[in-house]
C-alpha cells in the first residue's frame, strides 16, 4: 500500500508539470500576437516657423499650407502678428510647406522632415512678387487719344451745336497740350457758335445792352466782338491754356454706371475737381484760375464796372455753379440728344465667377478673446486658390473683409459663436460679395472651425452673384 501511494503522488506531480509547461507557451504566443496587432506608435511632433520679407519685416496674415506626400487633406493656418505659424500633432515624415501672401511670390519648401517633438523652426523669406508684364499689341496712349479727339470733334447737340469737351469713353486716354488746344480751336471757330454770336449781338443791340457801345454798325460790331472774345477767353484762357499748364483734362467724363443719386453727386462733385493727366482726380484750380483770368481780360473790352473785388468773388461762385449745371446736363440730358456718340469701347470679357462658387477663408485675427461688446470689421485671407475653369483668378493670400459678431454660449465654456455679414473678397480692382449659403435664400447658419488650436477660424463662404472679372493681360 505504501508503494501504491508513492506512485500515485509521483503521477500527480508529473501531470501538474505538464499542464503548467503547456500553459506558459500559449500565454507567450498570445502576447506576441497582440504585439503584432498593435505596434507601438512613435510620438508626434510639431512644425513651427516665421515668415518675413527681404527687409526683415514680418508678414502677417500669410497663408501657410502643410501637405504630406499623397495627402488629399492639407492643413492650413495663417501667420500671426509676429509672422509666426505653428502646426501641432504632426506625424513623423516628409512634408511640403507653401506660404502665400498678397503682393509676394509663393514661398515653397518641397521637403521638410518632421520628427517627434519640436523640430527646428523654419525661417521663410518672401520675395516681392514681380510686376506682371504684358505685350500691348493695340494702340499707344497717344494714338488712342488721337482717335478719341477725332470722335469728340463729331459730337453735336441735336446734330447742330458742338459738344466736343465731353468723353463717353469708359477708359479715356489723357490728352496732350496740342490736343487740348485742337479741341478748343475747333470749338471757337465752329460756324454754329459764330452764327449764334451774331444773333446774340443783335438781341443785345435791340435791348441797348452796354449802351456805351452805341448803336448802328459800330455798336453791333462791338457787341459781336465782345461775345466772340468772351468765347475765346472762356475756352482758350479759362479752360484750355490753364488746363495745359496745370496738366489737367478739360473734358467732362460721362459716368455710365451706378445709380441715379451716385451720378448726381459725381456730376456736381466734378465741378470742384478735375482729372489730371496722370489719371488722378485733383482740385480744379485750373478752371478757377482760368475763369478769374478770363474775367479780368473781359474788362479790357467791356464797359468799366464797379466793385471789382466783389465781381471776382461772384465769378468764382458762378464758375462752380456753372460747371455743376453743365455737368448735370451732360450727365442726364445732353447724352440723349448728342449725335455721333461713339459706341462704348469693347472691354475684353474676363472669366465669370459663378454664383455659389465656394470660397475658403481664414481670419487673420485671433477671435478667442472677442465678445459681443467689441464686434466689428475683421480681415480674412483666401486659404486656397480660387479657380474658374482650371485657371486661377485669385491666388491664396488674397485679402477679404467683413463684419463679424462673436459671443460665448452660456454653459459651454469657451465655445465661440460667430456671425458674419457683408464679406467681400478683393480680386484685383473687383470686390466679390460673399454669403453664408451656396443657394440664394438657403437656410443654415455659418459653418466654421478653429484653425490649429487657435482662436482663428476657417470657413467656406459662397459667391453671392455672377461676377465678370477683368481680363488677364
Amino acid at each position: 500500500p505504501g508503494r501504491a501511494c508513492l506512485r500515485a503522488a509521483l503521477w500527480m506531480a508529473l501531470t501538474a508539470g505538464l499542464v503548467s509547461g503547456q500553459g506558459q507557451p500559449a500565454a507567450a504566443q498570445t502576447g506576441a500576437d497582440q504585439s503584432r496587432e498593435a505596434p507601438a506608435q512613435p510620438p508626434s511632433g510639431a512644425i513651427r516657423g516665421t515668415a518675413a520679407d527681404t527687409s526683415g519685416s514680418v508678414v502677417v496674415g500669410a497663408v501657410v499650407t502643410l501637405e504630406a506626400a499623397g495627402s488629399t487633406a492639407p492643413r492650413t493656418t495663417v501667420t500671426d502678428d509676429t509672422g509666426s505659424f505653428h502646426f501641432s500633432t504632426v506625424e513623423p515624415g516628409n512634408y511640403k510647406i507653401t506660404i502665400a501672401a498678397a503682393g509676394f511670390a509663393v514661398w515653397t519648401a518641397a521637403s521638410v522632415t518632421a520628427g517627434s517633438g519640436e523640430n527646428p523652426p523654419l525661417s521663410a523669406v518672401l520675395q516681392v512678387a514681380p510686376e506682371s508684364t504684358k505685350m500691348d499689341v493695340g494702340l499707344s496712349e497717344h494714338e488712342r487719344a488721337v482717335e478719341q479727339v477725332k470722335a469728340e470733334e463729331k459730337q453735336r447737340l441735336l446734330g447742330i451745336f458742338p459738344n466736343f469737351f465731353v468723353s463717353y469713353e469708359p477708359n479715356p486716354a489723357p490728352l496732350t497740350a496740342a490736343q487740348k488746344f485742337q479741341l478748343g480751336w475747333k470749338s471757337i471757330f465752329d460756324p454754329v457758335p459764330i452764327l449764334f454770336a451774331g444773333i446774340g449781338a443783335g438781341i443785345e443791340q435791340a435791348r441797348n445792352s452796354y449802351n456805351q457801345f452805341g448803336q448802328g454798325t459800330e455798336g453791333y460790331a462791338k457787341r459781336f466782338g465782345a461775345i466772340l472774345a468772351d468765347r475765346v477767353d472762356g475756352i482758350f484762357i479759362g479752360h484750355v491754356l490753364t488746363q495745359s499748364v496745370f496738366h489737367q483734362d478739360p473734358r467732362y467724363f460721362y459716368k455710365s454706371t451706378s445709380g441715379f443719386g451716385s451720378r448726381v453727386l459725381y456730376a456736381i462733385g466734378t465741378a470742384f475737381v478735375a482729372k489730371g493727366d496722370n489719371g488722378h482726380w485733383q482740385p480744379d484750380y485750373s478752371d478757377v484760375l482760368g475763369g478769374l483770368a478770363a474775367g479780368e481780360i473781359s474788362t479790357l473790352y467791356y464797359p468799366a464796372s464797379s466793385r471789382t473785388g466783389l465781381r471776382l468773388f461772384h465769378n468764382v461762385l458762378l464758375g462752380f455753379s456753372g460747371r455743376a449745371s453743365a455737368h448735370l446736363l451732360q450727365q442726364f440730358i445732353y447724352r440723349k440728344v448728342t449725335t455721333h456718340v461713339p459706341r462704348a469701347a469693347t472691354v475684353p470679357a474676363g472669366p465669370v465667377l459663378r454664383e455659389g462658387t465656394p470660397v475658403s477663408l481664414i481670419s487673420v485675427e485671433d477671435l478667442s478673446g472677442k465678445t459681443a461688446a467689441n464686434a466689428g470689421p475683421i480681415a480674412f485671407v483666401l486659404a486656397r486658390d480660387l479657380q474658374v475653369d482650371g485657371v486661377t483668378v485669385a491666388p491664396a493670400g488674397c485679402k477679404a473683409s467683413g463684419q463679424v459678431t462673436y459671443s460665448s454660449a452660456p454653459g459651454e465654456g469657451q465655445a465661440m459663436h460667430v456671425g458674419i455679414e457683408r464679406v467681400r473678397l478683393q480680386v484685383g480692382k473687383a470686390e466679390i460679395p460673399l454669403r453664408n449659403t451656396q443657394v440664394r435664400g438657403g437656410s443654415g447658419g455659418l459653418e466654421y472651425h478653429r484653425v490649429e488650436d487657435t482662436g482663428r477660424i476657417a470657413m467656406v463662404l459662397y459667391v453671392s452673384q455672377n461676377m465678370t472679372l477683368p481680363a488677364a493681360h
